[in-house]
């Protein structure tokens, strides 16, 4: 349901959701007098900024409704929320006052649990935890007599005070990506590492997923708390579902799919065993449908559009010479993307394509065999790698993976590329063979 209400309440800007189903959360929305305790009013004058004045409350019977009841309540009832803070608004304000965000900042369903959102992830985890101190002291009043609180005018002029609301004009202004959840395939990776990063310091909620969960968790430890590692084979369509299923409870949603893990091989074609080819094909053709596939049904159920990124190759324009299975497996990638260009568009899903080239930097793919068999294939010796890719570039540049983690940021950013989709770039610093045309 998550991906549902994140949709909802995002109207005027994405958000991030935070789920609690602890034992204190539990006791209140389970409780036979909550929601009326609930919808009394704040517990406290400095909660009206972060938890409004009374949470969105959702009655669910768990024992005996299911999905489409949820689902249909979650969005009739935040549409209801914001028409009922409109007209509370304009009850109480003032010719020069602005109306704040409308959307509910808390969500309690009976029998499951609480939901917060928030602009970004600190301010969604500030409403959870102001909240958890609302239920302390809604319990205590209870045990002793009743809950009371601020009545309409009064939670009213706490809320716009002119102090208050200077006080969150202090904040730095939110960056490009903040309230947007990543999700990058092969993040344990050189690339992956690079594109988590740099998604990350645009502020967006990365979920780092790769068959190296270990590695996963060293990039995460380096975000600044706004990343969750998960396991992920995206050749298994179980864990494809599993890891998004992780992600949006983590965070909501997703906005962004970075489609990253990779493989390589080099060969000539008559020694290229079926075994082979079909490890090629599994990863880079079957694994970036599953987990686009698996995109597309969380973004089209938020209804907030969103940003598909493939990380491709120069191999999918240009043919590479003893590379028959990867070559032509990039080359899949490449088509998928643009029929998922033409599927995504009436969606405002966005879905493009990053071709870098020869980024031995941090990669896991350099660390094999393949550095030896391109060394064949080019008669050099593997120390020599390096150069001959700079010598064959128009620009005799090295590519780096911050070098495609900036593509990257350029097709995932709604400021920077909303009116791109189907598109290919390049990272390779001009190879002719690969221009496309």
């Amino acid at each position: 349901m998550l991906p549902a209400l994140r949709g909802a309440v995002s109207e005027g800007g994405p958000k991030i959701l935070q789920v609690d189903t602890s034992d204190e959360v539990l006791e209140l929305v389970c409780g036979r007098d909550a929601r009326e305790t609930a919808q009394v009013g704040a517990a406290c004058p400095d909660h009206l900024v972060h938890t409004k004045m009374r949470p969105l409350w959702v009655d669910f019977d768990p024992s005996r409704e299911g999905e489409v009841e949820l689902r249909r309540r979650l969005v009739e009832g935040v549409g209801r929320y914001r028409e009922e803070y409109r007209e509370y608004f304009e009850r109480n304000c003032s010719a020069d006052e602005a109306m704040a965000d409308p959307n509910p900042r808390v969500v309690l369903v009976r029998g499951v649990g609480m939901v917060t959102s928030g602009k970004d992830l600190k301010a969604a985890r500030l409403s959870r935890d102001l909240y958890h101190r609302a239920v302390a002291v809604m319990r205590g009043a209870s045990a002793l007599d009743r809950f009371v609180s601020l009545n309409e005018e009064e939670s009213f002029a706490i809320e716009y005070w002119p102090l208050e609301l200077y006080k969150l004009t202090l904040a730095p202004p939110p960056k490009d990506l903040s309230g947007r959840v990543a999700f990058v395939t092969g993040g344990a990776g050189g690339i992956g590492r690079a594109v988590s990063a740099a998604l990350a310091a645009e502020g967006a909620c990365v979920v780092v997923a790769d068959l190296d969960l270990d590695g996963s968790n060293e990039v995460v430890s380096e975000l600044s708390g706004q990343g969750e590692a998960v396991f992920l084979d995206v050749t298994r369509e179980d864990a494809v579902v599993e890891a998004y299923r992780a992600a949006v409870l983590s965070y909501g949603g997703v906005d962004i799919i970075v489609s990253n893990a990779g493989l390589a091989s080099s060969a000539p074609v008559e020694e290229t065993s079926v075994e082979l080819w079909d490890r090629n094909h599994s990863v880079l053709t079957k694994g970036y449908f599953l987990v686009a596939r698996e995109a597309f049904r969380v973004l089209r159920s938020q209804g907030l559009g969103g940003s598909i990124v493939f990380v491709a190759s120069k191999n999918a324009l240009a043919a590479g010479r003893s590379a028959s299975a990867y070559s032509s497996a990039k080359a899949a990638e490449l088509h998928l993307a643009r029929c998922l260009a033409e599927e995504g568009g009436e969606l405002g899903i966005r879905v493009n394509t990053v071709n870098p080239d020869a980024v031995l930097q941090g990669s896991k793919i350099w660390q094999g065999s393949w550095r030896e068999e391109r060394a064949r294939a080019y008669g050099i010796e593997p120390d020599e790698l390096e150069e001959h890719y700079r010598q064959r570039t128009t620009l005799k540049v090295n590519i780096y993976p911050e070098d495609v983690a900036q593509a990257v940021l350029f097709f995932a950013s709604p400021t920077r590329s909303a009116k791109s989709t189907g598109n290919v770039l390049n990272v390779d610093g001009g190879v002719p063979a690969a221009y496309p045309r």
